[in-house]
């Protein structure tokens, strides 16, 4: 009795601790920024800034993490609170089936934020990688590649020059289109 009166007391002092230490942490909020990958690499890493929105003389931390990659169909969504940077941002929704993009024209304004939710609804690899030019002269950003059905978020800094350049599949090349900045 008096060992189950002490693992009591430990528990509820644990809840007391948790509660405490989750009502008094201002909210945090992440945006994984990913790095590009050479082709074939299924798994993909980057970094994640935690911001504290709260108290702006606190320095933003950056720790490493893994790209989310969520398998479809997904059961529930957590939308984070979006962030002074987010808010600026451009976000695009583009699905590859049967080995085809849905959108053949992307367009953004100059330096903003790009945040790419890419659907892959085939069984095969696809990616989305922006480039300069068809030739692949200069990589503006190239995506993971992921075997689908699967769903992952890219997210990037558009050129400061307008102009139109151009996205493809890195896996399969005739899965293009034009991305034209602003």
């Amino acid at each position: 009795m008096k060992t189950r009166t002490i693992i009591l007391m430990l528990c509820i002092f644990c809840i007391a601790v948790l509660a405490a230490g989750c009502t008094s942490q201002p909210p945090v909020i992440a945006t994984t920024v990913p790095t590009p990958v050479t082709t074939g690499t299924l798994s993909t890493t980057g970094t994640t800034e935690i911001r504290d929105t709260q108290s702006p003389s606190v320095t933003p931390t950056t720790v490493a993490t893994t790209m989310t990659i969520t398998s479809a169909p997904a059961t529930s969504t957590v939308v984070p609170n979006p962030s002074p940077t987010e808010d600026k941002a451009h976000r695009i929704r583009i699905k590859a089936e049967n080995f085809a993009f849905d959108l053949s024209r992307i367009t953004v304004p100059a330096s903003s934020q790009v945040i790419i939710e890419f659907e892959n609804k085939d069984s095969a690899p696809h990616n989305v990688a922006f480039y300069t030019t068809p030739s692949l002269a200069a990589t503006i950003y190239k995506g993971g590649i992921i075997t689908g059905p699967r769903t992952i978020t890219y997210i990037f800094t558009a050129p400061a020059v307008p102009g139109t350049y151009y996205f493809r599949c890195d896996v399969h090349p005739s899965m293009n289109g034009q991305f034209i900045v602003t």
